[in-house]
């Protein structure tokens, strides 16, 4: 397995939130060995494994490099989470939703047209596949939020002293 961008991001996100791979087995009851194994590319962590890790280290981006990276899902994760990951000006955010948002609502009629017989015509293939695009812009950009969301309420959750397992 190569060391790739999920990878770094795996030992990235560990050390930002100042845990060592020794907390991190822990957590999961695994062994230490397999935090490396995962960080070094010599293992495959499981899905689930890659949820909790997601959890732990508060980082979204854990979740959609593997999805991207590991399965060539990067149809499902545009490059735009990526872009929209690094920004933390939430007025940014704010008009990249709104252009997105415009862009999808823009191609609304054409599509209930296409649809609306049941049968996607040479000629309509186009259109289609352009709101289809615009489609994935649009939710790529919403799913790091809602992730980060989730995210934070399960954190304010154990700040409140109440118990969550990782499972």
């Amino acid at each position: 397995m190569k060391v790739n961008e999920f990878r770094r991001m795996l030992m990235k996100a560990r050390k930002e939130k100042g845990l060592s791979q020794e907390d991190v087995a822990l957590i999961l009851n695994t062994a230490q060995s397999c935090v490396s194994d995962w960080e070094n590319g010599k293992v495959e962590p499981s899905f689930s494994t890659v949820i909790q890790l997601t959890r732990i280290y508060e980082e979204p981006m854990v979740y959609s490099l593997f999805v991207s990276d590991e399965h060539g899902a990067d149809d499902l994760v545009p490059v735009i989470v990526k872009d929209i990951h690094q920004t933390t000006d939430l007025r940014i955010t704010a008009l990249d939703i709104q252009n997105e948002y415009n862009d999808v609502t823009e191609q609304i009629p054409k599509i209930m047209r296409i649809l609306r017989d049941g049968v996607i015509s040479a000629h309509e293939k186009g259109d289609y596949e352009k709101f289809i695009k615009e489609s994935k812009e649009f939710v790529s950009i919403l799913i790091p939020l809602i992730l980060k969301e989730e995210i934070q309420k399960k954190k304010a959750l154990q700040d409140c002293r109440l118990e969550r397992a990782y499972v």
